[in-house]
């Protein structure tokens, strides 16, 4: 996930999968879908150190957490960090201040020390996204995994001048342009996902609620913001899957370092 300007344009990261108070409900489960698919793809592999850039506030460093040695969650706010540290207290999973633009984070995380590297939608918050990368595959040892999400092109739209609507948005990804600024710096990408699934539902909802063949999302159902339905949504509706990947919003990756 992105703290980079989400949403509000405060800079402090508004998407927070448990958080009851956010309405809404697909978006979420496309969030924490992303990391519980992570979580189930590394979990065979027994990594002992993962990364996880633009950890927001925590609750993906969480989910890698149950199965990693160590976490280290990375973003550029200081004050998420606090928060993201307060709300995350389980051993092995720390929290460091970085900001991906200005500083280099090997100074931090010793080169090839990573069995893997998680990054959700933070690419395209990033003037320069290959400075990214190229540290990413620094940090990952050999045959280590790098996991990714960014917007596809397909589903953005541009202002009157072109440029994303998303003023948050710097950069626009088609799967071809993040094959191959990941294929530069030594990672071979293996496994291409999306997640349609909740796209088709949000869209198939708002149709019927618009049409007035129902009258309420599920979203107005309180019941379904606990943490026990949000998982069984984000499993059930928003886990990446090879299936139909252009339907989906989000480009998802799996690569490893050469």
């Amino acid at each position: 996930m992105s703290s980079y300007l989400a949403y509000s344009g405060t800079g402090m990261d508004q998407i927070d999968p448990f958080e009851a108070r956010d309405s809404n409900i697909w978006r979420k489960a496309e969030y924490l879908g992303r990391y519980l698919f992570a979580a189930d793809y590394l979990r065979p592999h027994k990594p002992r150190r993962v990364a996880d850039i633009s950890c927001g506030l925590g609750y993906g460093a969480a989910e890698l957490g149950s199965i990693a040695g160590e976490v280290i969650g990375v973003d550029n706010s200081r004050a998420l960090m606090q928060k993201a540290a307060e709300r995350c207290s389980q051993p092995g999973v720390r929290f460091l201040h970085k900001d991906l633009e200005n500083e280099d984070l090997c100074q931090d995380i010793q080169e090839g020390s990573l069995d893997a590297v998680v990054s959700f939608e933070t690419l395209e918050h990033l003037l320069d996204p290959d400075h990214a990368v190229e540290q990413f595959s620094r940090m990952l040892r050999p045959e280590g995994s790098f996991i990714c999400s960014v917007p596809n092109k397909l589903s953005e739209s541009g202002d009157h001048a072109g440029l994303p609507r998303n003023k948050s948005h710097k950069q626009w990804f088609t799967f071809a342009s993040l094959r191959r600024m990941v294929e530069r710096h030594d990672m071979q990408v293996t496994i291409r996902l999306g997640q349609s699934w909740s796209r088709a539902l949000f869209r198939r909802e708002q149709q019927l609620l618009n049409a007035k063949r129902i009258r309420r999302k599920l979203s107005d159902e309180p019941g379904m913001h606990s943490r026990e339905m949000i998982r069984y949504l984000s499993y059930i509706a928003a886990y990446p899957s090879v299936e139909d990947v252009d339907g989906s919003y989000s480009i998802i990756i799996i690569a490893q370092k050469t």
